[in-house]
């Protein structure tokens, strides 16, 4: 499907959540630059911004979509919002980031080149961050992909063990600091804006709303995977 026509009919819904792992981080990391690498339509910005955990910082962003990026851009205009494939970071500079956050992105491509430009584009003694979806052997979701269940048809890969993922960070270049699995839950009434095809962001406004998403159901066998690595 094509990269604009998946951003329109799959949004993003704005919401405060932030993940406490990456909380901790960022108030105990000393940081001047952050990139959200795979921003999406900027739901993860536009809560940290609104929390004010980047104020007086330089804040990156890069999509693959420029739907997506016009959204960010909207945010705040303080944001340099790029098009940008986060495989390569081609907008970002060498050694120019102390803060690099990518969630949920590095199962959609080629995770090794991904990794590779990690190193780049982070500075010595920067805090990386990542989640992604790891699978147990009898996980289920209603998707189907090349024959198999999957949380979103659009992922190349579900991890299913943590050296397919922590093998391919140099452990010379890497320092590993946090690995954390969490059961994944979902809000059982995103289930039902996404078969009505309901795109309106503006829902996450409604307190109606708002209180049903705190409704959550667990996804058996499927887990948030944060881990979080600083380079050496």
């Amino acid at each position: 499907m094509n990269i604009e026509e998946y951003s329109k009919i799959a949004p993003q819904y704005y919401s405060d959540c932030i993940s406490e792992l990456l909380k901790k981080y960022l108030l105990n990391h000393n940081f001047t630059t952050f990139l959200d690498c795979g921003c999406g339509d900027g739901n993860l910005l536009s809560a940290l911004i609104k929390n004010k955990y980047l104020i007086d910082k330089k804040v990156f962003a890069i999509d693959l979509s420029k739907n997506r990026i016009d959204l960010v851009r909207k945010i705040d205009v303080g944001i340099t919002a790029m098009v940008d494939n986060a495989e390569e970071m081609k907008t970002i500079e060498n050694n120019s980031i102390d803060f690099f956050v990518s969630t949920m992105v590095i199962e959609h491509i080629d995770d090794n080149k991904m990794m590779n430009n990690i190193h780049r584009v982070v500075k010595k003694d920067g805090i990386i961050y990542i989640s992604t979806v790891f699978k147990k052997w009898y996980g289920w979701y209603f998707y189907r992909n090349n024959g198999k269940w999957v949380l979103d048809p659009t992922h190349l890969r579900e991890y299913k063990k943590d050296c397919e993922l922590l093998d391919l960070f140099d452990r010379n270049k890497f320092k590993l600091l946090e690995n954390k699995k969490t059961l994944e839950r979902f809000p059982i009434i995103d289930f039902f804006v996404k078969r009505l095809g309901i795109r309106n962001r503006k829902l996450y406004n409604n307190l109606l709303f708002r209180i049903l998403r705190k409704i959550r159901i667990p996804i058996p066998g499927y887990y948030s995977w944060e881990l979080v690595f600083k380079k050496i």
